[in-house]
């Protein structure tokens, strides 16, 4: 089959007109590729349009999202178990202690304990200041705790709390607490949880030692005065305060208003951060009407004086007994604190003796309870503070733990005097029991008590 000449014209001869020559081959080629060049323009235009749509889409959504977010704020989310406790006060009462300084520390909201700011400016930090909690009995060991806080206001700024309300285990004292109102079950009614004044006026503590000679316990009291102290010197000074208790003192009136107080002195100082001048004050926290009930101490209302001068806190009224306290522990002289191997002598407990081991017994081997360690009065050279020191000390001698000749040479001299003390190297205070451990921590903590 051939092909006639007219049919392979190319598209602008005119027809009938032969067409003359050989056929263009190399144009035909030119219009080949310049078709496949277009085609290629043409996809990379579509491909950036393409990209440029999909940019936008993505900025748009971005834009949305961003919106969307600052209309509804950052969420943050309070786990408030984290930051209560949960227990009972000095009088047995239902108590809960809400740690906020804690959550304005760990969400970076500002704090009104410190110089310069006013919780009023700060909704949603006063809405936490000021946040109620309430608690209910569970059983035994455990409470419901129901938050009362201003809701809206933190949800405005975007806080909010995990749960408002759960079931937390009690964990003993809460010092500082205030009693927390306990919601009474439908058909039940509830008296005031008050404590009242014993009728007989002898029923007033006129010493704080029993028939016995030994020694009250006075954790109650002394948990009241910690937290007032701390309530005054938060409100003047904020965190950066150091107290020191300068004077402890019982007073017995004879008659007035009052029938005894039990009187602390503190000095306070403020340390500024940027390095300015210290500020000193000086206070006193006053406990009145110490009396005995129900085997504790109870008191009638406490009371917080600012003073002029340090000799001003010190100085003791003069219409009644005053009796001034060293550490927490009235002085008996003529009662050694000590048995025979240096270990501190504990009312009603047995003397040491040697055990098979070579080592001497001590009460500090078993488990000791608060009532037994207030017993402790202050004897001659030592406070029932120190009392307490040294009997977290012969813990460790025991193990033979060696005591630093500088820093503690009063229990370097004081156990190296008998023989069955040998120090060694390594500590061998790992060895200890869990009891002996036990006893250190509550040792510590009522010596703190009675020290701070």
């Amino acid at each position: 089959m051939t092909v006639s000449q007219k049919e392979l014209q190319p598209n602008g001869a005119k027809r009938g007109i032969p067409y003359k020559g050989t056929f263009p081959r190399r144009k035909n080629c030119d219009i080949l590729n310049f078709m496949k060049t277009e085609r290629g323009e043409n996809k990379r235009t579509l491909d950036r349009r393409l990209a440029w749509i999909l940019s936008g889409i993505v900025l748009g959504v971005s834009v949305l999202v961003a919106a969307v977010s600052i209309a509804r704020g950052h969420k943050t989310v309070i786990d408030l178990e984290n930051y209560v406790n949960v227990g009972t006060d000095a009088g047995g009462n239902p108590a809960v202690l809400l740690d906020v300084d804690a959550i304005l520390n760990d969400y970076r909201l500002p704090n009104p304990n410190r110089p310069g700011v006013n919780a009023s400016d700060y909704p949603e930090v006063y809405a936490l200041c000021t946040a109620r909690m309430l608690l209910r009995p569970i059983d035994e060991e455990h409470m419901r705790v129901t938050i009362d806080a201003d809701t809206e206001t933190l949800a405005r700024y975007g806080i909010t709390f995990k749960t408002t309300t759960w079931d937390q285990q009690i964990r003993g004292f809460v010092a500082g607490a205030t009693p927390t109102p306990v919601p009474v079950p439908q058909g039940e009614t509830q008296t005031p949880p008050d404590t009242p004044a014993p009728e007989d006026p002898d029923g007033y503590l006129d010493s704080l030692l029993d028939s016995d000679g030994n020694g009250l316990n006075l954790r109650s009291v002394c948990e009241a005065v910690q937290s007032e102290r701390d309530l005054l010197c938060k409100e003047i000074f904020g965190n950066n305060y150091d107290t020191t208790k300068t004077q402890v003192a019982f007073i017995v009136y004879t008659g007035g208003r009052h029938r005894n107080l039990y009187r602390a002195s503190y000095t306070a100082t403020y340390r500024p951060e940027d390095g300015t001048e210290q500020v000193v004050i000086w206070f006193t926290v006053d406990v009145y009407d110490l009396y005995r009930t129900e085997g504790r101490i109870a008191y009638g209302n406490i009371d917080v004086s600012l003073c002029d001068t340090e000799a001003e806190s010190k100085h003791l009224p003069g219409n009644g007994t005053a009796t001034k306290l060293s550490g927490g522990g009235v002085r008996v002289s003529g009662k050694d604190g000590f048995d025979l191997n240096g270990f501190v002598k504990f009312p009603d407990s047995p003397t040491s003796y040697r055990l098979a081991n070579g080592v001497y017994w001590s009460p500090t081997y078993d488990a000791l309870d608060e009532d037994m360690i207030w017993k402790l009065t202050a004897v001659d050279g030592h406070s029932l503070a120190n009392l307490l020191r040294y009997a977290r000390k012969e813990i460790y001698a025991r193990y033979y733990v060696p005591f630093d000749e500088k820093t503690e040479r009063e229990f370097y001299e004081h156990y190296g005097a008998y023989d069955w003390y040998e120090p060694r190297v390594p500590d061998l205070s790992g060895l200890m029991t869990e009891t002996e451990r036990s006893n250190i921590r509550l040792l510590r903590e009522i010596q703190s008590l009675i020290e701070k």
